[in-house]
């Protein structure tokens, strides 16, 4: 009994040990959010995406495994913009954690962290598509609104963890160094595309083509979200044809149907662009998003 008396103090001193150095535990709405998170976190962070990169991140189901990540997060970060705003509200609302909820240390809305663009300043209504209110969500298609997003996790992380605030700031200026020396690379590449025309399939590319100089000038979709009928790529095939228009880029997970009988009729190429870390094997960060980006630019799709 005397030995146990002097055991157990030590087990508990050892137990508060290892609870006072848990990794925190972060949960984001999208990989790109989980790679950014990683890059700036480290050893100090285990971080879980709610959505793969793979898929359209506008969309989601609250799925339980869902709601018990958000259960257990410490911090929840977000792309905003009303980007989520079809599945995370319930999701938050069914997982009844405290520490998450918007205006809470454990609510993290990066949109907060970067110049939105296409604000919206009179009414939204469905009949306009798929529009959003807030501005164009896809801010992180744009390399530097990486290091703003980067910068922001950092100094969270700093506020939850004091302890390893110092590391956090570490890795957030080696990551901002990475990009400084990868940006004029990228841009390099694509210098080609220097005020093109560019038509897109969807609103997501306005970030990227703002970064590297190229003009979106129509949509595939006739509005954000709606399919594209025949009357409406017929319109777009003569303004095609009219500005010489080279080049039309895609998210992988669209339908390629309109793309081909575009190129069929008019011969532009077709570029599928990874729209996130995870849209594609070997894409498992950051910076290879924007590689990819700019390979895919070179190799567009033959029909």
């Amino acid at each position: 009994m005397n030995r146990l008396r002097h055991v157990l103090p030590g087990l508990l001193l050892l137990t508060v040990s290892v609870t006072s150095h848990a990794a925190i535990q972060i949960v984001t709405t999208t990989q790109d959010l989980a790679a950014l998170a990683e890059a700036v976190g480290g050893e100090y962070v285990k971080v879980q995406s709610l959505t793969p990169g793979t898929r359209d991140p506008h969309f989601a189901v609250a799925k339980p495994s869902m709601i018990r990540k958000v259960f257990r997060a410490d911090l929840l970060l977000i792309i905003g913009a009303d980007m989520e705003i079809g599945w995370l509200p319930p999701l938050l609302q069914s997982a009844r954690n405290a520490r998450v909820q918007p205006g809470n240390s454990g609510h993290l809305d990066l949109s907060s962290a970067v110049p939105i663009l296409g604000k919206r300043s009179g009414p939204v209504s469905r009949a306009m598509g798929d529009v959003h209110a807030k501005g164009n969500p896809h801010y992180w298609l744009d390399p530097r609104n990486g290091v703003h997003m980067a910068r922001a996790i950092a100094a969270r992380l700093g506020e939850l963890d004091p302890e390893h605030a110092a590391s956090y700031e570490q890795r957030f200026q080696a990551f901002e160094q990475t990009m400084d020396n990868k940006l004029p690379g990228w841009r390099a590449e694509l210098a080609y595309l220097d005020s093109k025309p560019v038509i897109a399939y969807h609103t997501s590319f306005v970030y990227l083509a703002d970064a590297f100089g190229f003009r979106i000038v129509d949509e595939v979709e006739p509005k954000p979200g709606i399919a594209p009928s025949a009357a409406s790529l017929s319109s777009l095939l003569t303004r095609i044809k009219a500005e010489n228009i080279g080049i039309l880029i895609m998210e992988p997970y669209y339908e390629r149907r309109s793309a081909r009988y575009l190129n069929e009729q008019t011969g532009i190429n077709v570029a599928v662009l990874p729209q996130s870390v995870g849209a594609q094997k070997g894409i498992d960060n950051y910076f290879d998003l924007f590689d990819a980006i700019v390979a895919a630019f070179k190799n567009v799709e033959e029909y």
